[in-house]
């Protein structure tokens, strides 16, 4: 009896025979284009063709150069990926602030206003009234009949000499060669105004200075005094500048309160220069000053 185990391992081995025979001969019958690669031991050094009917060499295709230099056997390598650079974004120098130089505050001048938007009667009118009210606070008789034809006449006196001084640019007692007393004479009031002093023996007469005020300012127009800036904008600013220079000058403030005189000329200049000259003369017609 023959043993089992030695028939199994013979079937075996010969299964085993027979699949690497299958394998070699299918590497033999799939050769490349049908022809024997030769092998060192086949090389004879002849320059003759092989007799046994087989293909010629395959060439090896000589290697090629990529666009980039590296050398490829046929195999396209791919052209890296060039990473854009960047340019450097430049840095903004900072620009230096300029230092601004504060603008001096102006203090705003008026604008000079044409003379002929002003009224001499204007003027005239007030200044009278601020002085009678100052004649009867201090317990005087106002001056009356201020459009009478006597304070008509004395106007026109006034206004002559405020026109003198306004040509001549000053503030003076004669003009035309003519004194108060002269004037007075020249306009036939000398003798007219004349009045006796209250409670005196004597008669007041206009042959001095006695019987004149006179004074200058400005209107719509800058002007300096005592220092300090001074605009007058309108009629009644002017009157009140003139009130306040006859009032507070003592000599100015003795003829304007004599009791006995009781009609007051005023003459009235504004010039092209916004300047105003005015004159005060008194008259008495006696003691009644009605």
């Amino acid at each position: 009896m023959v043993d089992r185990k030695v028939v199994v391992a013979g079937a075996v081995a010969a299964v085993a025979v027979l699949v690497l025979g299958g394998i070699a001969g299918a590497m033999v019958l799939g050769g490349g284009g049908g022809g024997d690669t030769p092998t060192p031991d086949d090389a004879d050094g002849s320059d003759e063709p092989d007799d046994s009917g087989g293909s010629a060499d395959t060439p090896t295709r000589a290697p090629t150069t990529a666009g980039n230099g590296t050398a490829t056997n046929g195999t396209a390598t791919a052209f890296p990926t060039l990473t854009p650079t960047s340019a450097a974004t430049p840095t903004a120098t900072p620009t230096a602030t300029p230092t601004v130089t504060p603008t001096p505050t102006v203090v705003p001048t008026r604008t000079p206003m044409l003379p002929r938007r002003f009224s001499e009667r204007e003027v005239e009118l007030e200044l009278r009234r601020l002085i009678n009210d100052w004649r009867r606070s201090n317990g005087l008789k106002v001056y009356a009949n201020a459009n009478g034809s006597l304070v008509e006449r004395i106007n026109r006196m006034s206004l002559n000499h405020s026109e003198a001084m306004a040509e001549r640019g000053e503030l003076v007692y004669e003009t035309h060669n003519l004194s108060v007393a002269g004037r007075y004479k020249e306009f036939g009031l000398f003798e007219t105004c004349k009045f006796k002093k209250k409670d005196a023996q004597f008669i007041v007469r206009p042959d001095k200075n006695q019987f004149q005020v006179i004074g200058q300012t400005y209107i719509a127009r800058n002007f300096q005094e005592n220092g300090e800036t001074v605009y007058h904008e309108n009629e009644t600013a002017v009157a009140r500048e003139i009130f306040r220079d006859w009032t507070d000058n003592r000599v100015y403030a003795q003829v304007l309160d004599y009791p006995n005189a009781n009609r007051l000329g005023l003459g009235i200049e504004i010039t092209e220069d916004n300047e105003v000259w005015v004159t005060g003369n008194i008259c008495g017609t006696g003691d009644d000053p009605s």
